[in-house]
């Protein structure tokens, strides 16, 4: 039997991100997140590094983790580093929250609205216990 099937063409394969331009990319994007944590740290202290972590968890959080370890060698206190990071993913939980009540179907959305938010609450509450 013969396959009907035809294979569309017209959809763009993603880019590799192993190619030289999206390695600079992301090199250049974490330079730009370490030079900004060490602008807020120099001006706000350990409150502006926890704040930069929650906006840097609703962009990135791999920036944000990376840019925390590099500077928890010394720079910043280990603990504010982790803590600073655990906003963050805080902050990407709640966002991919309210992504998924905006955007998602009826049966996704409430799905997605009872486990993300078991997930933020956890995170939530382990943040206040270890404060």
């Amino acid at each position: 039997m013969a396959s009907t099937y035809t294979r569309d063409t017209s959809v763009e394969l993603p880019s590799n991100p192993l190619q030289v331009s999206s390695a600079l990319q992301m090199a250049l994007l974490f330079q730009l997140v370490l030079f900004a944590l060490y602008a807020v740290r120099s001006h706000w202290g350990d409150l502006g590094l926890l704040l930069s972590g929650a906006v840097l968890g609703f962009t990135d959080v791999d920036a944000l983790t990376i840019s925390m370890a590099k500077s928890a060698d010394g720079q910043i206190p280990l603990a504010v580093a982790a803590e600073a990071v655990a906003i963050g993913v805080l902050s990407n939980t709640i966002l991919k929250l309210l992504l998924g009540l905006v955007l998602g179907k009826a049966k996704f959305r409430k799905l997605a609205s009872a486990w993300v938010s078991l997930i933020a609450v956890a995170s939530a509450v382990s943040l206040a216990v270890l404060h």
